[in-house]
């Protein structure tokens, strides 16, 4: 049996989130947790639980602390270029946890933060214009094709 924290990491990799209202718990989409709906179901309260706790300290502690240095010193911003969201929440994190400060809790937290910043984020995890400035100087052609 997996725990609370395992069924929302379980569900947020299919493509899932949860909505907490109260003490009614929603997944979005729904497909997302057929897998584990009946562990869900067994650890509702628990899930809500850890949600809610984790709702408030992103209150506390928004990743904006961070974001904009980490765009500065690791990012570049390239008209016809895409980065990757898994290279670029690696990258984020790593200089979270550098800089000692907390880190998304999911790439999907990352994702919704990068279109709060208004980057376009396509389905296939690609993300417009923005890219690691290590991929840039190990790919020279792709400072090339974006002049």
């Amino acid at each position: 049996m997996k725990t609370a924290w395992e069924l929302i990491q379980t569900v947020e990799r299919a493509g899932g989130h949860f909505v907490v209202n109260g003490d009614l718990l929603g997944i979005a989409p729904a497909f997302a947790a057929q897998a584990v709906l009946k562990e869900v179901r067994e650890n509702k309260r628990e899930i809500i639980k850890l949600i809610q706790r984790h709702s408030a300290m992103r209150a506390k502690t928004s990743i904006d602390e961070g974001w904009s240095l980490w765009l500065l010193e690791r990012c570049a911003y390239r008209d016809r270029c895409w980065g990757m969201t898994g290279a670029l929440y690696l990258s984020l994190a790593s200089w979270l946890v550098d800089h000692q400060q907390p880190v998304p809790a999911s790439r999907r937290a990352f994702v919704n933060a990068l279109q709060g910043e208004g980057f376009q984020v396509m389905s296939d995890s690609l993300v417009y214009g923005l890219v690691l400035k290590e991929d840039l100087e190990t790919r020279p052609e792709l400072a090339k094709t974006a002049e």
